[in-house]
């Protein structure tokens, strides 16, 4: 069989990590980021108040059944910044697998840990995360979530086979029309940005604009069938899809 996407599980999460209430890690948090900061000049660090910890969110959607690698992508900086996290999942995770993440990508990460998960064609589970509270001023525009949000999509042996995703520098959103080619039958998840561009599918479900890493995963759990995920970073000029059983 096939090796591509067995089922998508996502997941919000509504309060913060304990961790955000513990005076001790917001002051060794403080600490850490001002110093980070001092040298670009970019303000004090805000607290970290509300934020969540992508350990606790990755752990609560893990398989029960071993996977042989674990991807965590994200964006947005976790509230716990010394903590290795893959790592930490891999020791979690049933089978012990090899475990590594994928940031500063913007939206195309979750879409290039998909690149990387299909050349290992194993079992796999790839975590893509976002929590709402940027502590900092990063100086270049960011686009802050509005909750906290993991998504786990488990990869293996399937009948929604996983193409090699395209990611694309330097286009537009209309661009995504050519990107596409021939939708028949599949259902195309287009994030916020793409929202208005005339793609021509049989069904269209648009993703929670307010969540630029995890909407469009979130809105493929909610779907059946063939499916392609479609996104626009506007910062980074990054146009990527990636297609499922289609």
């Amino acid at each position: 069989m096939p090796w591509g996407l067995h089922r998508a599980v996502a997941r919000r999460f509504p309060e913060p990590a304990r961790r955000a209430a513990d005076p001790a890690h917001a002051a060794r948090l403080a600490t850490y980021l001002g110093d980070l900061l001092e040298p670009y000049e970019l303000g004090a660090p805000r607290g970290m108040a509300g934020g969540h910890s992508y350990g606790e969110m990755a752990a609560a959607l893990l398989p029960d059944e071993p996977v042989d690698t674990l991807v965590l992508a994200y964006d947005i900086p976790d509230i716990e910044p010394g903590r290795a996290t893959a790592t930490y999942l891999s020791h979690l995770c049933p089978g012990g697998p090899t475990a590594f993440a994928v940031s500063d990508q913007g939206r195309a990460g979750a879409h290039t840990a998909l690149r990387l998960l299909r050349d290992l064609a194993a079992p796999a589970l790839l975590v893509v995360a976002e929590q709402s509270v940027l502590p900092y001023d990063p100086g270049v525009p960011a686009e802050v979530p509005a909750a906290h949000c993991a998504v786990a999509l488990h990869l293996g042996p399937s009948a929604m086979p996983a193409r090699a995703p395209r990611i694309v520098r330097g286009a537009e959103p209309h661009d995504v029309v050519e990107l596409l080619g021939e939708v028949d039958g599949a259902t195309v998840v287009l994030g916020g940005h793409l929202a208005g561009v005339g793609v021509k599918a049989d069904r269209v479900v648009l993703a929670d604009p307010a969540q630029p890493m995890t909407g469009v995963w979130e809105a493929l759990a909610a779907v059946d069938g063939p499916a392609m995920v479609a996104d626009f970073d506007p910062a980074l000029g990054y146009l990527c899809v990636s297609a499922f059983g289609c």
